[in-house]
This record gives C-alpha cells, structure tokens and sequence, in this order.
C-alpha cells in the first residue's frame, strides 16, 4: 500500500522505491537515504506509519475519526491527504494532533493540520510554550557531529522540508504525566523527560502502542546501526536515560518511534536491549 504524489515525488534525490526493490544492507545498518515517502506501513490495527527513511509520524484511526501522533517535517504535509485517502479517509476525519515534543521533525505541519482541518492539538505542557512560539533549543551534542556524512545528509533533507524554521502553532491544549487524552480511543500520556524538558511518550492502549518519540530510537543518526537505542542528542543526556525506566512495566506489543521502524516487542524489552548497547 503505496501513497506518494506527484509532488513528493519530485522533491527527492533518488527515486521512489518499494521495500522490495530497495539495495539489500549490511544487518543492522541502515542507508537513511532521503527518498520521499514510506509505504504507509500498519503498525496494528488502527495504526500507521507515514515519513521518510528518516523520520516517521502516526495516524492513529478509532471508529472512523483519526488522530496525528506527531507530523514530521512540514514538508511532509502532502503525504497526510493521500495517506488518508488510502485508507477510505479524508483530512474532515481528523479530529486531533498530539505532539510528544517541540522539535521542528515532530511539530511540522501541526498548525497546517489545525487550521485546515479545526483538529485540536494537545501538547506536553513543559513544552507548550516551544511550540506556540517556533523557538527552541538545539539538543546538546549535534552541533559538534554535524560534519559527519549521515548528518549532513540530514540536515541538507531537514532543509528541504521544512526543517530550519517552524511554524508555531496558534492553539494548543495542554497535557501532563498520566493524563489520558480526549481523543478517539484515548492516549495516556507518560513524561519521559530528557530529550526535551517535556517530553511525552503516548500509549494507546486499545491498539496495544507505545508512541515513544524521541525517548528511544530505532536507528542510529551517526552509524546507521539499528535497534533499539538512545538518541545521541538530549538536553539532559542522564535524565533521558533514567525516564527509559517510566517505560519498562507498560503493557504494549510495538513501540512505535520518531526515527527508524516501529519495534515489535514490549517497551521493557526495547529497553533492555538500548541499555545494553549504550
């Protein structure tokens, strides 16, 4: 099940390709070429993945309303109206934008998608303000890695979509540790503080997912190893490691992340093996 248009299609360095046809890699590495669009992947029932090789965002879709866990780059906007189109869905079906963080790769389009759609956009409450205004910290540790090759090929697709400036959203609600969000089918929020001061994984416990964003990663900005692990680029490296332990006893069958390919196992698990490797 492919979504890509015409202008998506346009806007990348390499062709468009399908996981078949994709060049075989060396286990556990992976390319993070900047090809547009993934296949609109289904993680569980109700839940998919749209993006990029290198970063990823969410439909989360309960009795016919849909729910954006995250957007991505702003660049990646045009993927939502195919994607739902794909499923039998139009963008008068989204009712919520839920943002575990304020990063320019997780916020994106959120304020295209309120506007366009009046979808309510829920925010983790220490970092609302990031969110309102476009203006946020760059995580310590990237700037001094950004001469290596993966991350300039980063950057250099960041731009390109979007990335250098963010739109700041006009209005946004709030949401703290262990609230569980008004939206269809409901997402518990759990503060995983670290990458960003207010940092929220969201677990939708009827599908069985834990949307982690940042708090862990599947594959590596710097080597292209994937697994499970931390992300090189915190603002408080040691707090985001300690808050990987709010993850180990939830209930999920995926942990579905911000950069790399959802992980099929328990959260516990996902932690366990990032541990182990860091």
């Amino acid at each position: 099940m492919l979504v890509r248009s015409e202008r998506e299609r346009s806007a990348v360095d390499t062709p468009a390709r399908t996981r078949e046809e994709a060049p075989s890699q060396p286990a556990g590495r992976c390319r993070l070429d900047s090809r547009a669009v993934s296949p609109v992947d289904k993680v569980a029932d109700g839940v998919y993945r749209l993006g990029t090789d290198w970063v990823g965002w969410y439909l989360y879709e309960v009795d016919a309303a849909v729910t954006v866990v995250d957007c991505g780059f702003s660049g990646y906007f045009e993927q939502l109206p195919a994607a739902l189109a794909e499923l039998g869905r139009s963008m008068g079906d989204v009712v919520a934008v839920v943002l575990t963080h304020y990063h320019a790769d997780h916020v994106g389009s959120a304020e295209r998608i309120r506007t366009e759609t009046g979808a309510t956009v829920f925010a983790p409450a220490d970092d609302a303000a990031g969110i309102r205004s476009g203006k946020v910290p760059i995580p310590a540790g990237m700037a001094p890695n950004l001469w290596r090759p993966r991350m300039m090929r980063y950057m250099a697709h960041a731009v390109r979509n979007g990335g250098a400036k963010m739109t700041p959203v006009g209005k946004v609600q709030t949401f703290s540790d262990g609230e569980l969000l008004e939206v269809p089918g409901g997402l518990r929020a759990v503060h995983t503080p670290g990458h960003t001061g207010g940092h929220c994984s969201l677990l939708a416990e009827a599908a069985g997912v834990l949307f982690a964003g940042d708090a862990l990663a599947m594959v590596s900005f710097l080597s292209g190893e994937t697994g499970p692990q931390l992300l090189p680029f915190h603002e408080d490296a040691g707090q985001a490691r300690e808050s990987l332990s709010r993850l180990e006893g939830i209930t999920a069958g995926v942990m579905a992340v911000g950069h790399g390919a959802p992980f099929e196992g328990t959260p516990g698990e996902a932690v366990a093996r990032a541990l182990a490797r860091a």
